[in-house]
């Protein structure tokens, strides 16, 4: 399960900051900040192209972290990737690519979203650039995917809900319905967590970069 926020940093927003050996509560918010962080996740694989999640010590997955992703070839210069926090290597057909050849995009911001071929300096116009090789599965990139961090607003949205889920609680009202799939967090009708994904992590909605 993944967890996107700390015990004590939900215990702050809810306003137990009392005597440090206060645990009564412990337990049910060390849930709601699973069941938060869940929801997270959820609403970023309905609407994130490529999303893989965020901190392999905060998240289950076993996507997230260093490991290979195998893509296809596109037979053109741009391949585009899951979100990856770094890449170490790209092969094509098992052969090794130099990292001379390519450029990861978008150049100055993390995660990254394509890998790009170099155009050769001596290159005349583009004329000579090179392709990822059309084919099944062949491009191989081995790298950190994911990110290595949880960001600032997906934590503080995670903290959001978790009032959210609190305060319920406190107030002693059920729990909104939850679809097949729920065990990853989706929710079949919340329109007030909605809201709070929708403002807190509209960024990373598009296949573009924010949130660091």
């Amino acid at each position: 399960m993944s967890a996107y926020t700390s015990l004590q940093a939900l215990k702050e927003a809810v306003g137990l900051t009392g005597s440090a050996s206060d645990t009564v509560d412990d337990g049910v918010l060390t849930s709601i900040v699973f069941r938060a962080s869940a929801r997270v996740d959820g609403f970023l694989e309905q609407t994130r192209t490529g999303y893989v999640g965020f901190a392999s010590s905060s998240n289950s997955r076993t996507a997230v972290g260093s490991n290979t992703r195998v893509y296809d070839g596109t037979g053109t210069d741009t391949l585009f990737i899951d979100d990856f926090a770094s890449v170490a290597t790209v092969s094509v057909d098992a052969q090794s690519v130099s990292s001379n050849s390519w450029r990861l995009w978008p150049y100055n911001e993390v995660p990254k979203r394509a890998i790009i071929y170099a155009e050769p300096a001596t290159s005349l116009r583009g004329l000579l650039s090179d392709h990822w090789t059309r084919g099944t599965a062949n491009v191989a990139v081995t790298g950190y995917a994911g990110l290595d961090h949880v960001p600032n607003d997906v934590e503080q949205t995670t903290i959001s809900i978790g009032v959210v889920y609190w305060r319920r609680y406190q107030a002693g009202e059920p729990a909104p319905a939850v679809t097949p799939q729920g065990v990853r967090g989706f929710i079949e009708s919340d329109p007030e967590v909605e809201g709070l994904l929708w403002s807190g992590l509209s960024g990373w909605v598009s296949t573009g970069v924010w949130g660091g």
